[in-house]
């Protein structure tokens, strides 16, 4: 008679603190070649210490009492519930394990889903499930993450060779000062509210979430901001433009947001900020001795226009992931 195998999803506790180690090492091993992760996880410590303050969420997948996968997320946005990683095993029967913990999630946060979204990068090899998450109610962006390489020689002569062309009358660029606070605030609500960022990260959609968005990213908790390199598009003495820069490790650095009030676009003022930015960054960074190696964003697939201003000054898709998001609950 064949083994039948014994399938179980618990939640974390400190009754499986020992046995957990080598799952979620497996996971943190892996972390850049599966997941296309530019950062090291935590360590195994600091994760379970997460866990045990309230701020990580853990559910653990067990096959014959051995465990095999994990789910992570996160409740404490105001906004959303954050799944942020889907890990098992191997390979065999993969989507069919990733199921059982995403039907054990569900239940778990069912009460929270009338009033927050789900969201989920689904980096790396998660994207083969694509297809299967879509059945428990999930939609899908595609997400492409843009980046200048620069130890490449060709993006960085692109980016030289880009025609800056001179600004029209009554328009400048300056860096970041915190006075602009307010007004970026409403040109990132006005440039996004109607895009599909608001699907997943329903912020966009109001002043008070964009300045929440703002706020973490002045605050250094989306990584080190760099105001000095922050570029600023002001018109008759008013911001209309933002395009911010921070540091997200000691070799990366992000453009988090880059948005122009729609009656100022079509102009190529987006070239004009990525252009000052990447100038600014590259003699700052030989300045300071930062060793940087990229600067990264991301974009909607399906937004070519955004696509292409990258691309114009030196970016190119490294690569595309889905972004799935399960819509608040009736």
């Amino acid at each position: 008679m064949a083994n039948i195998t014994i399938y179980k999803v618990e939640e974390y506790s400190n009754y499986y603190k020992k046995i957990f180690t080598g799952v979620y090492n497996d996971f943190k091993n892996n972390a850049a070649t599966d997941y296309d992760f530019e950062l090291s996880p935590l360590d195994y410590e600091h994760f379970t210490k997460s866990i045990e303050d309230g701020l990580l969420n853990c559910l653990i997948l067990f096959e014959d009492d051995i465990p095999t996968g994990f789910l992570v997320y996160t409740t404490i946005i105001s906004e959303a519930i954050e799944l942020n990683i889907i890990h098992c095993i191997g390979n065999e029967n993969l989507n069919a394990k990733r199921k059982l913990l995403l039907v054990k999630f569900i239940e778990t946060v069912r009460p929270l889903m009338k009033d927050k979204v789900i969201t989920y990068p689904m980096l790396g090899k998660q994207n083969s499930f694509t297809d299967e998450i879509k059945d428990f109610g999930f939609q899908v962006v595609n997400t492409s993450v843009m980046g200048f390489n620069l130890t490449n020689i060709s993006a960085i002569n692109t980016a030289k060779e880009f025609d800056l062309q001179k600004l029209p009358k009554d328009y400048s660029v300056t860096n970041w000062k915190a006075t602009y606070f307010k007004e970026a605030a409403d040109i990132i609500h006005q440039a996004f509210k109607e895009s599909s960022d608001a699907l997943y990260d329903s912020r966009f959609l109001t002043v008070k979430g964009c300045k929440d968005i703002l706020e973490k990213i002045t605050d250094n908790i989306y990584g080190r901001f760099l105001p000095e390199i922050t570029k600023v598009l002001i018109y008759k003495k008013h911001p209309v433009g933002v395009c911010f820069a921070n540091l997200t490790g000691e070799t990366i650095a992000n453009i988090p947001i880059c948005a122009i009030l729609k009656e100022h676009r079509n102009s190529g003022f987006g070239k004009i900020l990525l252009k000052q930015l990447i100038d600014n960054l590259l003699t700052t960074a030989i300045t300071k001795g930062w060793l940087l190696k990229e600067i990264n964003a991301s974009c909607d697939s399906d937004n070519r226009s955004a696509v292409g201003m990258y691309s114009s000054v030196g970016f190119t898709e490294e690569y595309t992931y889905a972004q799935a998001y399960h819509p608040k609950t009736n």
